[in-house]
């Protein structure tokens, strides 16, 4: 009788083990420009905002997710951009997401040489278009499509001519900032306003730049995606507080 105790303690104890192992790991994709990669930062590895996510979901007890940077510098949504998002979309194929963040907007406000704002007139199509590709790799994927941060004039030691460039480009932040709030009302996806949250806050933002965090800035980042998803119940498990 013993024995028989003893090894139905042993195979509940496994079974509750394997299945703890065979619990399947969500994957989140973030995908956006040279703000999502981590620009202007020493190790982007580690403390670039999908990283520092990556790392908040551990610390607050959400064990069973899985987590890609897809930034790539200087890109945009637009079909027309060089470089654009576009050309990720057979790496997403090999890393399906659950859940995808996209971040873009920034290098859209760029105009001569590369001209993405004389494309602007695409932007609706084409970011509806690359939600549709998404949809396609994985239909119940759960999006969350970001408005650009701000650009911050205030950011320390910019330069006359790098003013002079931002101060041209930031009213074009806050109009793709409406415009992606109407996409995600159209398309039926999540919106997290990332534009209002940088507005006049230098100390976030890397000195000379005013475009791209500084470290503190991309863990606010970090801090404001984790909140969205936990608020809108996009992740769930973790710690109850």
């Amino acid at each position: 009788m013993k024995y028989c105790i003893v090894f139905c303690i042993a195979s509940v104890l496994f079974c509750a083990l394997n299945s703890k192992a065979q619990v399947k790991k969500e994957r989140i994709a973030c995908i956006g420009n040279s703000i999502t990669f981590g620009a202007r930062l020493t190790h982007p590895e580690t403390a670039s905002y999908p990283a520092v996510l990556g790392s908040l979901l551990t610390e607050k007890g959400y064990h069973h997710y899985e987590i890609k940077n897809f930034g790539i510098g200087g890109a945009t949504v637009l079909r027309f951009g060089t470089p654009n998002l576009w050309r990720i979309l057979d790496s997403l194929k090999n890393f399906p997401p659950d859940i995808a963040v996209i971040e873009a907007g920034t290098n859209e406000t760029v105009g001569a040489p590369r001209l993405n704002w004389e494309h602007i007139s695409e932007f609706e199509k084409d970011y509806s278009d690359y939600i549709a590709a998404i949809r396609n790799i994985n239909p119940d994927c759960r999006i969350i499509i970001c408005s650009p941060l701000d650009m911050v004039l205030e950011t320390k030691d910019l330069t006359q001519a790098r003013k002079d460039d931002l101060l041209g480009r930031r009213p074009r932040i806050w109009e793709l900032r409406e415009r992606i709030k109407k996409i995600a009302a159209t398309e039926n996806v999540f919106f997290l306003d990332l534009t209002k949250p940088f507005k006049g806050k230098p100390e976030l933002m890397t000195t000379m730049d005013g475009v791209h965090p500084n470290q503190d800035g991309y863990h606010y980042m970090a801090t404001l995606v984790f909140d969205y998803m936990r608020k809108k119940k996009i992740i769930s498990g973790g710690i109850l507080h």
